[in-house]
C-alpha cells in the first residue's frame, strides 16, 4: 500500500527496545484495535528508526479518535511501554489539535447528530461494528416473550425492523439480542430505557462488548494448548498464555484483535481431519454465543445406588435420620426414592438454573451425588450377630429389652440365624459391646451346661505359688468365672474344669508364665549347694522365701541349685536373701587321723541330729560347716575345740645350720627340761622339727623361736692365701678356744653355704629362661614375690595407691606400715592415672631393695585394645622407672589379672610383649640385666611361659631352662654363645633355634630325619625316583611304607630332570606333606649344581608356603653319596631361608628346621660353624682331643693383590694399603677432633678433596651435636656420604665410635664402609691397639645387628709399615687355641706386656705409652675366700671370736718379692706354669711395674710379689727362679737367632723356589759354617738331613733325597732389591724365573691380566735386572719430590713380539720404536691400562707356534694430561716450564700412557699366552 490509501499519519513515540521481534506487528494491531480508538492503518517502522514509528490511518476521523485518547500503552515483551501520538510537525499548525482527547458514550444518551453522521458513515465503512444488546434478569421469560418484548420496543422508532435474533441464557438468566445492523442496535437500547415492561422486570440492557475471545468445541481428544496456540496463530495474534484448555474437549482462545474474532468464527475448521467448532465467547456472560443454534441444557439421567439393606431398614423406619440424607442430598441438587435397599437419585430441575455455573454442575453432577451419598451413608452404621438356634430364644428377648431405649433398628434374619442393629454409627458403638457379650455370655452359659471337661498341669509347690498365687489365678478367676482352678499338694497337680476353649486358653497361659520363669545358677560355696541339695528343697524355699514375702524358688538341676522367679529384680533379691541366710566356715587340720577317732564321729553324728539347720563336712585335712548363718558358728567352735585338743602336730623352724648346732650343743640347758615328757625335738642340719600334741607343741615353739632369734649368728670371709688349709690344720685347737672364751661356735663352711648376708632367701629355679640377642635375660618362676630377691618388684594397684587387696597388701604387709604411709604422702601430691608406676622404698620383711607400684587397667570387654593399651603403658613405665635408678633386675607379676578383670592369656601376652617393645626401644642400651616374671599359682605361670615362647618366637623344640633341665641348660638362651653351642652338639641337647629379624625360626637339630614332626619334610633322590637308593630317601621310605612310593610314582612317570619338585602325601610319616627333590651328583664345580640346589631350596619353601604350612624340615642336601661340600651346603641353604624370610608377603611358615644324624660329625662341625657366624659373629671349629681349640669371630685370613681379607657373619672384612680418598664404598670415615675440623694428615686429604661445601656442613653439624661422629654429605668424593669421628687416644672410644658408624650405616641402609686407621696420627696410638679396638667395634656390632645391609668393611691404612699389626689382629680372631672363660693374671700380664718394647721382646712401647709412662700394677688370680659360721649368744662375743681367727690366719701370712728382667720374657708354658702354682701350692702372685723416668726409650723393673702362707711362699719362689732362669739362657738364643737373620739367610730349595730355613736351623747352619765344619746334621720338617758345608746338598738321612741349599749374606745385599726376588749369580746382569701357578705371586699377576683378558696363559716370568730395577727406583724418587706426592706409579701392560723380548730385558724400552705401531697421542713408549688391549695380534705379535708376549710393567706416569700425535716431549704443565711425566687418551680416565723417557718403566713380569 502507498501513502495515497493511508494519508492520514501520526507520529508514535515511546520507551521501547528496538531489538523487540515483530515490533510492527504489535504498533499495527494496537492501532487496529479498540484499546487505541484506532482503526485500518499501516506502520512505518525498522529497527534502525530507534524509539519513533509512523502510524498512517484511511480517515482522518480514525486519526482524531487516536489522537483525542488521552494515554496509550502497549504491552512490549514483559514491560507496559508509555506511547506519545502527535501530528506530523507539517500538519501541526495549533498546538491543541495535537493534544489527546477522550469522548464517551453513557448508556441512554442519545447520539448528537455529528456523531451519527459519523457513525453512520463508519458503519457502511466497517463491518466489524457491534450489533448485539445483552438483556440481563430476563427471569425464565421464554423466546416468545422476549421477541415480542423487542418488537415493542423497536415499534413506532424509525428504525423499526424484524431483522433479529434473540439467543436465551438461561444459566445467567439473559439473553442476547443481535440485529442486522448497529443502528437497530443503538435505536434499541435507547428505546428501552423508556420501555415499561423492561422496566418492570427490572430488566437491564446494554451493548454487548466486542470481544477477543473464542471457543473451540469438539475438539479432537489430548489436543494441548501448544498445539492450538500454533493452529490459530496463522488467524492472528494470540495474546500470551492465550490458550486454555477445558476438561471437556474444549478451549478458549485470546486473541490480540477483536476483529481476529470475526474472521475465525465464520471459518470452518478441522485438527487432524476432525471438524470442530470456533464460537465467540464473552467474557462476562462466562459463555459462548451460539446464535440460533445454541444447545438446550438437560438434566443428568438418574441412577441407583445400592446400600447396606440394615440401614435401608432403619431409614424406613426412622424418618429423622431419612430427613438427615435428604437434606444432605438436596444440596447436591438429588432427589432420592428409597423404594428399596437399592436407591435412585434423580436430579432437581433446579440443577438448570444454577447461572453461568449450570453447565460444570450438570457435567459433574453425578459425580457429587454419588459422593454425597457416600458421605451420607458413612454416618450409618449395621451390626449383624450370629445366634446359635438353640440360643435365639433366650438372647432376642434380651436384645430387645438393651435396644429398647435406643434411636436404632433391630432387624432379625430367624433364618440365618442373625440379628441386626442399625443406627447412626455414634449410637451403634454405644450398644454394639453390650449386644456381644449379651450373645457371648447366654452362647457359653448353654454351651457350659451342654458340656465341660478338666485339664491337669504338674507343677511343685514353688512354682505354684510363683506362677497362679502371684495374680494370674485371679486373672483367670475374673475372664473364666464359671471355671474351676484347683492345687492338689500332696500329687503337685493343678486341676482345671471348665469349658474347652477356657480350659485350653488357662492352660497355655499357665504353661506360657512357667516357661517365662527365669533360672539363675546360685553363686555359692560348693559345701553351701552340697547342703541344699540334701535338704527338700521346697522347704527351704518356704523358710528361706516365700515366708520372708520373696517371689523366688530354688530348683535342682543335677548338681546345681537354681534361683526361679519372674523377674531378674526378684532373683537378685532372692539370691540376696539366700546370701544372707546361708553360709560356711572351715578350718583346717593338721592331723587329717583324728577324723578316725570313734569320739569324733560321735561328736558329728550328735551335731546331725541336733541340728538339722547345718550340715557337717570332712575332707584330707578340711572340716566344713555349712547351712544356716545363725547355726553354723556355734557347730563350727565345737568341732574345732574338739580338733584342737585332740590332734597332733609337727612344727619346723627354719634357721642356719651353725645356729641349730649352737641351740643343740651350747644352749641345751634353756630348753631340755621344758619338752621333756611333752613333744620330741630333732635337730636337723637347718631346721629344727618340734612333733607332739599341738598343745604342747604350741607352747614350746616360741621358746625354741626365741632360741633362734635371740642368738648372734654371722658369717666372716677371709680372703687369704692358704688360709683354709692352715684352718684346716688348726681347727680343733680354734673350734676349743672359740668355745671355751668366747662362748661361740665357729664352723668352716663351703662357698655354696655362704648367704652374703645374715639370712639368705632361698634361690628359686626358673621355670623358663630366655636370652635375647641383646643379653637381656627373661625368666619365669614361680615363687612368692615377697621372697624374691630383686633390686625391684613390681606391684599391681589403684590411682589411690591404696594397698588393700591382692600382691599390693602382701607387699604392704611384708614391707610394714612405712609403705603405706609413704604412698599416702605421695597421693598428696599428685593425682596418679591408669598406667602410671611410682618408686618407693622396700623394707620390712621383703627381700628386694624397691617397690614399683604399677597403676593398672581394669579389663573393659567392650574396648579391649584400650584396656591392652594402658596395660602396656603400666608395664613400659615401671620398667622406664627400674632403668632410670640403674637397676640390674626387675620381678613383675600378672598385672591387672586378678580383680581387675584381665583374660590370663591375653595378660600374659600383653606384658611380655610390652617388654619385648621396650627392649627394642631402648636396643641394648639399659642398665637392666634381668626381668622375671614371678607368681606362685600354676596358670599363671604357665601362661607367662607361654606368652615368652609366642612373643619372641620360640617353638617347644627349642626352648630351654626348664626346671628339670641341667644347669647349663638353664643359662641357654635364642642366641647362644658358642660355649653353649658346641656343648649342644656334644651333650644331650638336640636343638637350637635361632630367630631372623622377621620373626622365622630357624632350628638346627640332632636326629632322624624319619622321626620328625614338622608338617613337610624334603626328601632328595636321584632322577630314576626309587626311595630305596640313598641314605635319607631310603629312611624316610622305610618309615613311610610302600605307599609313598606309589604316591610318587603317580606324581610322575619316567626319569625327572634335575631340580624338580613333586609333592605327596606323608603315608605312615608324622609329616604331613613330602617334598622329594631331585639332586644331581657334585662336578666339582663345572656343571650347574649350586644353582639347583638353590632351586630346590626356593621350590621348596614357596611351596610350603603356598600350602599354608607351618613348618618344614631339611636334611644337608647333597653332603652324603652325591659329593656337594659340606660348607657349601649350608651356606646356600642358609641364604635361601634368609632370602625367603625377607622377600615373603604371607608369613604361614613358622620354622625352618635341619636335621643332622647324630654320627655325621664332619657335617655337624660344618654346620655348627656357618650358624655360629651367622647368629653369633663367631666360629666353631671343632676341638680336637689332644689340644683345645676355640673358634674367633673371623674365617680364614686370605692376602691377594696386597689386600687381607676376612669374612664375619656374611660381612666382608679387608685390609690393605692405600689412600683413602680414592674409596668408591658407600661410606669414606674420617678421622677427625671433636669439633669436627681437623686440618692434618688424613683428614686434611679427604676434606681438601670433598670441598668447602663438606667442610661447612661439618661446622654447621659440629655445633648441634657432642656425640663424637656426624654424617656429611661426600662432596668430590666418589662415595655417598661421609662419617666424622671424633678421634680420642682411648682405645675404647675407638671401639665405639667404630661399632656406632657401622650402626648409622646399618640404619641408613648403606652396603659398604671405608675406614683409615683411626687414632694413629696425632692421637698417637699404636698401630696394634688401634687394630683391636677397631675390630672389637666391629664385631661388637655385626653380633648385635647380625642380619644388618652392611656387605663390607675395608680399613684402609696409608702407612704401610702399620698393616702388619692389623694383619696380626685379623689373624688373632682366627681358629686358635682356646681362650679361657676367665682371664687369667698371665693373660692380663701378657695383654699388657705383648707390645711393650725391651731389648728382650721388643714389645713393651704400647704399654708404656698408654699408661703415660707412670706406674701399674695388675694383681694376681684372686683367692678362693673361706667361709666361717660364727654363733653365740651376744654380738660382742662373735665379734670377739670373727677377731680371733683374723689374727691368727694374718700372722701366718708372708710376702717375698722377685725383680728381674726376664719377668716379661717368660714363655706362655712358664706362664702357665704360674697360673698353676696359685692354684696348687695355694699362693698369689703380683705383678709390680715402676716405670724408668729418666727415659722413656727403656723399660722400668717388674717385680713379682708372691704370697702366701712361709712354706707355700718358700717353695713358689724357689720355682719362679728356676723358670727366670730359663727365660734367660732362651732369651739369650732368641738373640743370637734374632741377629743371625739379619745378617745371614740360608735358604732351600723346593718346588722350583728357594725359602728360608726357621731361625733356629739358620743359627745352627752358620755356626758350623763358622767353626769350619764339613758338614753338620739339621731338623727340618720332622726329617734329619745331613748338610754339606757350605754349598750343599742337605740329604735325608731316611730316605736319602737331596735339596739344594744356599746362603745369603744380608749385609752384601742392597736394600733397593726386593727381598722376593731370586738368587742371581754375581756375573749375572738380568735373568727370567719362571714362577709356580701356586704362588701368590702368580696369582695376583694372572688376576690383573684376567681381569679384562680371557686369553690361555701358558706360563708367567719375573724379570731380575737389579741395574735398571735400581734405575727405575732412583727415578720414582726423583718424581715423588718434583711432584709433591707418591701416587705417581700404575702397573700397566705393554704387548710386544718374541724378537724385542732380550733388547728390552737387557736394556729396557726405546721409545725411538714409536710409531711403529700407533703414535695417536705422542712420539713415545705406549702402555694400556687394560691386558685385553695390549693382546691384540697388532701388539702382541704370534710366532711361529702361535704364542703370544706380554709384559706386565711398573711404570712412572706422575702427572699427566691429553696427548697429540708428532708430540716428543709431554707439553708443559706450569709457567716455570715443569713438563707432565706422561700422556694419555683422556685425562678423566685413561686407558693409554704414552712414556718418553725409557728408564721411566719396568719390565716386571713376562706373560706368554695364546
Amino acid at each position: 500500500m502507498d501513502n495515497a490509501e493511508f494519508p492520514y499519519a501520526l507520529c508514535v513515540e515511546g520507551q521501547w527496545d528496538p531489538r523487540t521481534p515483530k515490533l510492527k506487528n504489535k504498533f499495527i494491531i494496537y492501532f487496529q484495535s479498540k484499546k487505541s480508538d484506532g482503526g485500518d492503518c499501516v506502520v512505518e517502522y525498522s529497527v534502525s528508526d530507534g524509539q519513533t514509528a509512523t502510524v498512517r490511518f484511511k480517515t482522518e476521523q480514525v486519526r482524531r479518535r487516536v489522537v483525542n485518547k488521552q494515554t496509550h500503552e502497549l504491552k512490549i515483551g514483559q514491560k507496559t511501554v508509555k506511547i506519545t501520538v502527535s501530528l506530523p510537525s507539517s500538519e501541526a499548525s495549533d498546538p491543541q489539535e495535537a493534544t489527546s482527547s477522550v469522548s464517551t458514550i453513557t448508556a441512554g444518551e442519545p447520539l448528537r447528530e455529528e456523531e451519527k453522521t459519523t457513525e453512520s458513515s463508519e458503519e457502511n465503512e466497517e463491518d466489524t461494528t457491534i450489533r448485539s444488546a445483552v438483556i440481563e434478569n430476563i427471569q425464565n421469560s421464554n423466546q416468545e416473550f422476549l421477541t415480542i418484548l423487542v418488537e415493542n420496543v423497536l415499534r413506532g422508532s424509525s428504525t423499526e425492523s424484524n431483522d433479529f435474533s434473540i439467543e436465551i441464557i438461561p444459566e445467567s438468566n439473559c439473553a442476547v439480542v443481535t440485529f442486522s445492523n448497529r443502528k437497530d442496535t443503538e435505536t434499541f437500547i435507547i428505546s428501552c430505557q423508556s420501555n415499561a415492561m423492561i422496566k418492570k422486570k427490572n430488566m437491564k440492557v446494554g451493548l454487548l462488548e466486542k470481544t477477543c475471545k473464542v471457543k473451540a468445541e469438539g475438539l479432537p481428544p489430548n489436543t494441548n494448548s501448544d498445539y492450538l496456540m500454533l493452529y490459530f496463530e496463522k488467524f492472528g495474534e494470540i495474546e500470551d498464555d492465550g490458550v486454555t484448555v477445558d476438561t471437556d474437549e474444549s478451549a478458549i482462545i485470546t486473541f490480540a484483535n477483536p476483529e481476529d474474532v470475526q474472521k475465525v468464527i465464520k471459518l470452518s475448521h478441522q485438527i487432524k481431519k476432525h471438524p470442530f467448532k470456533v464460537l465467540p465467547y464473552n467474557e462476562k456472560l462466562q459463555t459462548a454465543l451460539y446464535g440460533k443454534d445454541r444447545p438446550t441444557l438437560k438434566l443428568p439421567e438418574a441412577f441407583t445406588e445400592k446400600m447396606d439393606r440394615n440401614v435401608w431398614h432403619h431409614l424406613k423406619e426412622n424418618q429423622i435420620s431419612l430427613d438427615l440424607v435428604k437434606q444432605a442430598m438436596s444440596c447436591h441438587f438429588c432427589v432420592m426414592d428409597f423404594q428399596s435397599s437399592e436407591v435412585k437419585i434423580s436430579p432437581l430441575p433446579s440443577l438448570l438454573h444454577q447461572g453461568e455455573q449450570t453447565r460444570k454442575l450438570i457435567q459433574t453432577w453425578r459425580e457429587n451425588a454419588l459422593s454425597g451419598f457416600t458421605m451420607s451413608m458413612s454416618k450409618f452404621k449395621s451390626v449383624e450377630l450370629h445366634i446359635q438356634k438353640d440360643a435365639w430364644t433366650d438372647v432376642q428377648p434380651e436384645i430387645y429389652e438393651t435396644v429398647a431405649e435406643e434411636a436404632v433398628t433391630l432387624v432379625p434374619y430367624a433364618d440365618e440365624g442373625t440379628i441386626a442393629v442399625a443406627g447412626l454409627k455414634e449410637q451403634v458403638n454405644d450398644i454394639e459391646r453390650t449386644l456381644k457379650e449379651t450373645v457371648q455370655r447366654i452362647t457359653q452359659k448353654i454351651q457350659r451346661e451342654k458340656g465341660s471337661e478338666s485339664d491337669e498341669i504338674s507343677m511343685t509347690p514353688s512354682i505354684y505359688n510363683l506362677v497362679l498365687c502371684d495374680g494370674l489365678k485371679q486373672e483367670t478367676n475374673d475372664k473364666f468365672p464359671e471355671m474351676d482352678i484347683t492345687y492338689l499338694v500332696h500329687s503337685q497337680k493343678l486341676t482345671l474344669y471348665g469349658l474347652k476353649d477356657e480350659v485350653l486358653e488357662t492352660k497355655n497361659k499357665i504353661l506360657e508364665a512357667v516357661l517365662h520363669l527365669i533360672r539363675k545358677p546360685t553363686e555359692l560355696n560348693q559345701s553351701v549347694l552340697d547342703f541344699l541339695l540334701k535338704k527338700d528343697l521346697e522347704e527351704m524355699t518356704k523358710d528361706l522365701f516365700f515366708n520372708k514375702g520373696v517371689n523366688v524358688a530354688l530348683e535342682a538341676d543335677g548338681q546345681r541349685v537354681l534361683l526361679v522367679g519372674k523377674t531378674d529384680k526378684d532373683l537378685s533379691v532372692g539370691e540376696k536373701q539366700l546370701q544372707t541366710d546361708l553360709g560356711h566356715l572351715s578350718f583346717n587340720v593338721d592331723d587329717p587321723s583324728v577324723f578316725r577317732r570313734s569320739d569324733w564321729q560321735d561328736l558329728v553324728s550328735n551335731i546331725k541330729n541336733n541340728f538339722r539347720t547345718v550340715a557337717v563336712q570332712t575332707c584330707a585335712n578340711k572340716v566344713v560347716v555349712s547351712g544356716f548363718v545363725d547355726s553354723i558358728n556355734d557347730v563350727e567352735q565345737q568341732l574345732y575345740d574338739f580338733v584342737q585338743e585332740n590332734s597332733h602336730m609337727e612344727k619346723t623352724l627354719n634357721a642356719h645350720k651353725t645356729v641349730i648346732t649352737f641351740i643343740k650343743d651350747h644352749r641345751k640347758q634353756d630348753w631340755f627340761e621344758e619338752v621333756k615328757g611333752k613333744v620330741s625335738v630333732d635337730f636337723k642340719n637347718d631346721s629344727i622339727v618340734i612333733s607332739g600334741p599341738k598343745l604342747h607343741v604350741c607352747d614350746c615353739v616360741p621358746l625354741f623361736d626365741n632360741l633362734c632369734t635371740s642368738a648372734h649368728h654371722c658369717t666372716m670371709k677371709i680372703v687369704k692365701p692358704g688360709a683354709k688349709n692352715f684352718f684346716k690344720e688348726k681347727e680343733p685347737m680354734c673350734v676349743s678356744y672359740a668355745k671355751t672364751n668366747m662362748n661361740c661356735l665357729v664352723q668352716l663352711i663351703n662357698e655354696s653355704d655362704h648367704p652374703h648376708d645374715t639370712v639368705e632367701p632361698r634361690k628359686v629355679k626358673s621355670v623358663y629362661q630366655f636370652k635375647t640377642r641383646e643379653g637381656m635375660e627373661i625368666t619365669v618362676h614361680k615363687a612368692d614375690m615377697c621372697s624374691f630377691q630383686v633390686d625391684a618388684v613390681v606391684g599391681a594397684c589403684k590411682e589411690t595407691l591404696l594397698l588393700d587387696g591382692g600382691l599390693a597388701k602382701a607387699l604392704s604387709d611384708a614391707a610394714g606400715p612405712k609403705l603405706q604411709k609413704d604412698c599416702d604422702k605421695l597421693v598428696k601430691g599428685r593425682k596418679f592415672t591408669t598406667g602410671d608406676a611410682v618408686l618407693l622404698d622396700a623394707g620390712g620383711r621383703l627381700h628386694c631393695k624397691h617397690v614399683i607400684l604399677a597403676i593398672g587397667p581394669h579389663y573393659n570387654s567392650s574396648k579391649p585394645q584400650e584396656s591392652e593399651k594402658l596395660l602396656k603403658k603400666a608395664v613400659k613405665r615401671s620398667l622406664n622407672v627400674a632403668d632410670q635408678e640403674s637397676f640390674q633386675s626387675i620381678a613383675i607379676p600378672a598385672i591387672s589379672s586378678g580383680v581387675f578383670g584381665f583374660p590370663m592369656d591375653l595378660c600374659a601376652f600383653t606384658i611380655v610383649k610390652a617388654i619385648k617393645e621396650f627392649c627394642d626401644f631402648v636396643e641394648g642400651d639399659i642398665a637392666l640385666t634381668k626381668i622375671h616374671l614371678v607368681d606362685n599359682n600354676d596358670k599363671t605361670v604357665q601362661a607367662l611361659e607361654a606368652a615368652v615362647k609366642k612373643v619372641y618366637g620360640v617353638s617347644d623344640q627349642s626352648t630351654t631352662g626348664s626346671s628339670s633341665s641341667s644347669q647349663q641348660q638353664n643359662k641357654a638362651s635364642a642366641s647362644p654363645s658358642q660355649h653353649q653351642l658346641t656343648t649342644f652338639f656334644q651333650g644331650a641337647s638336640q636343638t637350637e633355634s635361632f630367630q631372623t629379624k622377621e620373626g622365622l625360626t630357624i632350628t638346627l637339630m640332632k636326629g632322624n630325619i624319619e622321626d620328625t614332626t614338622m608338617d613337610v619334610v624334603v626328601n632328595t633322590l636321584s632322577s630314576d625316583l626309587k626311595l630305596n637308593v640313598g641314605a635319607v630317601s631310603n629312611a624316610l621310605f622305610k618309615a613311610a611304607g610302600p605307599q609313598l612310593q606309589d604316591l610318587l610314582d603317580q606324581q610322575a612317570t619316567g626319569p625327572a630332570s634335575s631340580g624338580a619338585v613333586f609333592e605327596t602325601a606323608g603315608a605312615n610319616l608324622k609329616n604331613k606333606l613330602v617334598f622329594h627333590a631331585v639332586v644331581p651328583h657334585w662336578n666339582q664345580g663345572q656343571g650347574n649344581e649350586q644353582k639347583v640346589l638353590e632351586n630346590v631350596m626356593d621350590t621348596c619353601l614357596c611351596k610350603a608356603e603356598q600350602r599354608q604350612q607351618s613348618s618344614i624340615v631339611f636334611s644337608a642336601i647333597g653332603t652324603g653319596n652325591l659329593g656337594f661340600p659340606k660348607s657349601l651346603v649350608v651356606s646356600t641353604m642358609l641364604d635361601s631361608v634368609f632370602k625367603f624370610s625377607t622377600k615373603r608377603s604371607s608369613k604361614h611358615i613358622q620354622e625352618v628346621a635341619f636335621v643332622l644324624h647324630p654320627k655325621d660329625t664332619q657335617t655337624i662341625q660344618v654346620f655348627t660353624d656357618e650358624f655360629s657366624k651367622r647368629f653369633l659373629g663367631q666360629s666353631a671349629s671343632a676341638s680336637n682331643s689332644t689340644q683345645p681349640q676355640s673358634t674367633g669371630p673371623f674365617s680364614k685370613v686370605t692376602t691377594k693383590s696386597g689386600i687381607h681379607e676376612t669374612t664375619v657373619g656374611g660381612v666382608t672384612l679387608q685390609v690393605l694399603n692405600g689412600d683413602i680418598t680414592t674409596e668408591q664404598t658407600d661410606v669414606i670415615v674420617n678421622s677427625t677432633t671433636k669439633e669436627f675440623t681437623l686440618k692434618a694428615g688424613v683428614s686434611k686429604a679427604i676434606l681438601d678433596k670433598a670441598g668447602p661445601n663438606v667442610e661447612a656442613e661439618c661446622q654447621q653439624l659440629g655445633a648441634k651435636t657432642d656425640s663424637g661422629l656426624i654424617m656429611t654429605q661426600a662432596g668430590n668424593l666418589q662415595c655417598k656420604k661421609i662419617i666424622h669421628i671424633a678421634a680420642q687416644s682411648n682405645a675404647i672410644m675407638i671401639q665405639k665410635h667404630v661399632r656406632k658408624a657401622l650402626e648409622m650405616c646399618a640404619k641408613e641402609k648403606l652396603t659398604s664402609i671405608a675406614f683409615p686407621a683411626i687414632g694413629t696420627g696425632q692421637a698417637g696410638l699404636s698401630p696394634g691397639q688401634v687394630a683391636d679396638s677397631m675390630l672389637d667395634g666391629m664385631l661388637e656390632m655385626l653380633r648385635k645387628t647380625p642380619q644388618s645391609s652392611l656387605k663390607l668393611i675395608r680399613l684402609v691404612v696409608f702407612q704401610a709399615h702399620m698393616l702388619p699389626e692389623f694383619l696380626k689382629s685379623m689373624q688373632n680372631r682366627e681358629t686358635g687355641p682356646a681362650k679361657q672363660e676367665k682371664e687369667s693374671t698371665w693373660s692380663k700380664i701378657k695383654a699388657f706386656a705383648a707390645t711393650a718394647k725391651s731389648y728382650l721382646t721388643g714389645s713393651w712401647e704400647k704399654e708404656i705409652k698408654q699408661h703415660g709412662g707412670k706406674d701399674f700394677v695388675i694383681d694376681g688370680v684372686e683367692v678362693d675366700p673361706v667361709f666361717f659360721s660364727i654363733c653365740g649368744p651376744s654380738k660382742a662375743e662373735v665379734d670377739q671370736a670373727k677377731i680371733f681367727l683374723e689374727d691368727m690366719i694374718t700372722k701366718e701370712q708372708v710376702f717375698q718379692s722377685i725383680t728381674d728382667t726376664a719377668i716379661l720374657s717368660l714363655s706362655d708354658k712358664d706362664q702357665q706354669r704360674i697360673l698353676d702354682l696359685q692354684s696348687t701350692i695355694d699362693v698369689t702372685i703380683r705383678l709390680e711395674y715402676k716405670a724408668n723416668k729418666a727415659t722413656d726409650e727403656s723399660p722400668g723393673k717388674a717385680t713379682l710379689i708372691v704370697q702366701g702362707l712361709s712354706r707355700d711362699v718358700l717353695k713358689a719362689t724357689h720355682e719362679i727362679n728356676e723358670m727366670l732362669k730359663s727365660a734367660k739362657e732362651n732369651e739369650i738364643l732368641k738373640k743370637e737367632m734374632n741377629l743371625m737373620s739379619e745378617l745371614v739367610d740360608w735358604q732351600f730349595e723346593q718346588g722350583g723356589q728357594y725359602k728360608s730355613f726357621d731361625e733356629r736351623t739358620n743359627l745352627e747352619l752358620e755356626k758350623a759354617l763358622s767353626r769350619q765344619a764339613a758338614d753338620t746334621s739339621i731338623t727340618f720338617q720332622g726329617q734329619t738331613y745331613q748338610v754339606k758345608l757350605p754349598e750343599g746338598p742337605a740329604v735325608n738321612n731316611a730316605g736319602g733325597n737331596q735339596m739344594n741349599i744356599r746362603r745369603i749374606d744380608k749385609l752384601k745385599a742392597t736394600e733397593s732389591i726386593p727381598q722376593h726376588w731370586d738368587a742371581m749369580g754375581s756375573n749375572e746382569l738380568n735373568k727370567k724365573f719362571n714362577l709356580q701357578p701356586t704362588s701368590t705371586e702368580y696369582q695376583d699377576v694372572l688376576g690383573r691380566f684376567k681381569a679384562t683378558c680371557r686369553n690361555n696363559v701358558l706360563k708367567i716370568e719375573r724379570v731380575q735386572n737389579p741395574g735398571m730395577w735400581k734405575n727405575y727406583l732412583n727415578n720414582k724418587s726423583v718424581m715423588e719430590k718434583k711432584n709433591g706426592h707418591q701416587n705417581n706409579e700404575k702397573r700397566l701392560f705393554h704387548g710386544t713380539s718374541e724378537q724385542t723380548i732380550s733388547h728390552i730385558e737387557k736394556s729396557g724400552f726405546n721409545r725411538s720404536y714409536a710409531g711403529k705401531n700407533a703414535a695417536a697421542y705422542g712420539n713415545g713408549t705406549y702402555f694400556a691400562l687394560n691386558a685385553s688391549y695390549s693382546a691384540s695380534n697388532t701388539y702382541s705379535v704370534p710366532n711361529a707356534q702361535g704364542h703370544k708376549h706380554m709384559y706386565l710393567c711398573r711404570v712412572l706416569a706422575g702427572d699427566y694430561t691429553k696427548g697429540q700425535g708428532g708430540m716428543i716431549v709431554p707439553p708443559a704443565k706450569n709457567a716455570n716450564c715443569d713438563l707432565y711425566d706422561t700422556v694419555v687418551d683422556n685425562p678423566a680416565a685413561p686407558t693409554i700412557f704414552v712414556v718418553f723417557r725409557d728408564d721411566n718403566a719396568y719390565p716386571e713380569y713376562l706373560i706368554t699366552f695364546t
